[in-house]
């Protein structure tokens, strides 16, 4: 089978080999059968959304990166992919540690934009004093 499933099943090989797990420690972290994984990766089965849930919280990834990478969700550009992630581990953080990335957020934004203007006026030509009289 070559369509997403295939996709699939190496997008989920390239997870695993990249933490070191077996397929068992996946299914153990997910809540699920090995058997449900290995029909998964072996292209027996396609996986639903349940499983795609269970996957996603096992890997610590948002759940619209897994159901993208089974073919349940459209695919998105990277800065969409790149927001997902930064909100699913915000939403893990407490609302202390939360407000401080909030705070360095602002922080940052603040002297960008204020180095966009210092920079800005820097590229402008001086004007001449003999063009002002």
């Amino acid at each position: 089978m070559l369509g997403v499933d295939y996709n699939f099943s190496e997008w989920l090989l390239n997870q695993l080999n990249s933490r070191g797990w077996t397929q068992a420690e996946l299914a153990r972290r997910a809540g699920v059968s090995r058997t449900a994984i290995s029909d998964v990766i072996s292209d027996k089965h396609s996986a639903g959304f349940e499983l795609c849930l269970a996957i996603s919280r096992a890997l610590n990834l948002p759940p619209e990166t897994v159901f993208r990478a089974a073919g349940l969700l459209p695919p998105v550009d990277e800065d969409t992919q790149y927001q997902e992630e930064f909100f699913h581990l915000l939403s893990q953080l407490s609302p202390q540690e939360r407000q401080e990335i909030l705070e360095l957020l602002r922080f940052k934004a603040a002297r960008r934009k204020s180095t966009k203007k210092s920079t800005s006026r820097a590229e402008k030509p001086a004007r001449s004093a003999l063009k002002e009289k």
